[in-house]
């Protein structure tokens, strides 16, 4: 289970510098492209608060359900908000 607290917080930073790259390279102009790095922003904060929890517990090796619940917490939590229509 450790190996895969690593796995997943390695797969949201892939996934976060192919967004901000993305959004750099977008060709939109100036206030688009600053709203979407606010929203990649507070994107990045909402998965630190769960997955650097995570990471310490695996590195810790202490309570490997829990570390693996709170790094699949923020995958789940956007599922949830885009299976309810809110986004």
């Amino acid at each position: 289970m450790r190996i895969a607290v690593f796995a997943i917080s390695l797969a949201y930073v892939l996934l976060y510098g192919w967004a901000w790259v993305g959004t750099v390279n977008a060709s939109m102009d100036a206030a688009g492209r600053g709203m979407a790095l606010g929203f990649l922003t507070v994107g990045i904060g909402a998965t630190a608060i769960f997955v650097i929890p995570a990471l310490v517990l695996a590195i810790a090796n202490r309570a490997p359900k829990w570390a693996l619940g709170l790094s699949l917490a923020p995958a789940a939590l956007l599922f949830l908000v885009v299976m309810t229509g809110v986004i």
